[in-house]
């Protein structure tokens, strides 16, 4: 049966990433036409209800988070572990919807939909129940078909989110959490078949062992969430809905800043567990994700810095201009969160959640503070600065907590600095070329993004003889040696 340190995870990564790409093409796509059919108020409805489950479902994923930890360490109470998943879905689901009832017409006040509180509930026990048994499946370390599952997802949730927007017309917003409900059911059997593990009945030890990590990590996971949706959320509260719209549309063009990171980071923490749980060395495993995990984060910010009014106008059209003054910011939050994610999924992995929820919650208090008096002052842009101030907190306090815990980690290893060396000559090549080309249309934007990529990617496999050597050993499916300053890489 396979295990987290039996697979390569630079390789499993590299396959997730791909997926992660298929998926981002049909979403980004998504985006696009439903944007332009709906108008920003009721596309950014859709996107303040789904954050309100998001924020919802956290206790879902955070005792995911605690089953993932425990799968990955303990083969003999696995199916114990899947039953008590189950079991406490089947509870949370029951509460969140009574609770969504109850608060109804602040659901359709707050989002601007007048079905939200059935939306919610769909959203809750198909998108949240989903997410929580991935999560599992990972545990294995099989990144890559976690993720092309939820590629076949994205794949199925398009067309029929087309069906229901434009083909029966008149459900509007609401055709859009049909369709992702709809597809979301249709997968959901392919992760557990892949689960590979037949639920029990939990005994009170098995939920002892949850319950120690949970406590936690659902506090950590409710915290993190309420972070990364704070600024739709106060842009809702504060605003209007058509602002966070054009939030929406700048975080989707940077969207695919954090595919790396976030796949190397979920494989990265069941490893870490197992590892540590056998007394071995994960400094290594840890310093050589963090030296890629920014590899599309980088490029992204340096091309939203170039061109970021092309970007938005172009692909979104002019009624979403406001987002063109967000992207750029936006960019960098995610810059820096490609950095915190494999060292956050470290501490997971070493068993202390606490040190996250501590963390989390000093940066989620400041961000609120911090986002409120910038965004009654200064606009959407306020929120934005408020996150990356947030964010870089949060990277400085785990860093300096990693390093006491592992001293052998390199929190700049020498391929992150390539690639921030080689994303400035970017910069200047797709600056200068936008100063000799005139935007018009897609075709335009796309040769701009070309001479950018080309730039990068060219460049980098150039200067990087760590990745030249990464992405050999991935196309052979090999399993290479760790990276050191003299040797080759094994990520």
């Amino acid at each position: 049966m396979t295990e987290a340190t039996d697979v390569n995870l630079g390789g499993e990564t590299a396959k997730a990433t791909i997926a992660k790409f298929a998926m981002a093409a049909t979403g980004f796509f998504a985006s696009i036409l439903f944007a332009r059919e709906l108008g920003p108020t009721m596309f950014g409805g859709y996107y303040l209800l789904f954050g309100a489950t998001k924020l919802a479902d956290r206790p879902l994923t955070g005792w995911a988070t605690a089953s993932k930890k425990r799968f990955s360490e303990d083969t003999t109470k696995r199916r114990e572990i899947v039953g008590a998943q189950f079991l406490f879905n089947a509870i949370w689901i029951l509460v969140a919807a009574t609770v969504a009832l109850w608060l109804a017409d602040d659901l359709r006040s707050y989002s601007g939909l007048t079905m939200a509180p059935l939306l919610f509930v769909i959203l809750i026990v198909s998108e949240s129940n989903y997410e929580s048994f991935d999560r599992v499946l990972k545990a294995r370390g099989q990144i890559g078909i976690a993720t092309w599952i939820d590629a076949l997802r994205s794949y199925l949730t398009l067309p029929l989110q087309v069906v229901f927007v434009f083909v029966l017309a008149g459900y509007g917003a609401d055709g859009m959490v049909y369709g992702l409900a709809g597809a979301t059911g249709l997968m959901f059997p392919f992760v557990l078949y892949y689960l590979r593990v037949r639920p029990a009945v939990p005994s009170l030890d098995t939920l002892y062992s949850l319950i120690r990590y949970a406590r936690y990590s659902i506090p950590s996971d409710f915290f993190a969430t309420l972070y990364n949706r704070l600024d739709v959320i106060l842009l809702g509260v504060l605003l209007v809905p058509a602002t966070a719209a054009n939030y929406e549309v700048a975080a989707q063009i940077t969207m695919p800043a954090t595919f790396v990171a976030t796949l190397a980071g979920s494989g990265l923490m069941p490893r870490v567990s197992k590892l540590s749980n056998e007394g071995k060395m994960v400094g290594q495993e840890v310093t050589n994700t963090i030296a890629f995990a920014s590899i599309l984060a980088i490029p992204i910010f340096f091309g939203a810095l170039s061109i970021p009014e092309k970007l938005i106008a172009t692909v979104y059209g002019p009624k979403y201009s406001l987002g063109a003054s967000l992207v750029v910011g936006i960019a960098a939050y995610r810059f820096v969160s490609t950095q915190t994610t494999p060292l956050s999924q470290t501490m997971n992995g070493l068993d202390r959640p606490d040190v996250n929820m501590r963390i989390s919650s000093i940066a989620l208090a400041a961000n609120v503070v911090l986002g409120t008096v910038l965004t009654l002052w200064f606009g959407p842009i306020g929120v934005v600065v408020a996150t990356v101030v947030a964010e870089s907190f949060i990277y400085v306090s785990t860093a300096y907590l990693l390093k006491r815990e592992i001293p052998s980690v390199e929190l700049l290893p020498r391929p992150l600095r390539a690639q921030a060396a080689v994303g400035a000559l970017m910069f200047f090549f797709v600056s200068a070329a936008d100063h000799v080309i005139v935007v018009s249309s897609w075709l335009d934007l796309g040769f701009l993004l070309a001479v950018g990529a080309t730039t990068y990617v060219s460049a980098l496999l150039v200067v990087s003889t760590e990745l030249r050597t990464t992405v050999g050993g991935i196309l052979n499916g090999s399993r290479l040696e760790p990276y050191v300053p003299s040797r080759i890489l094994n990520w």
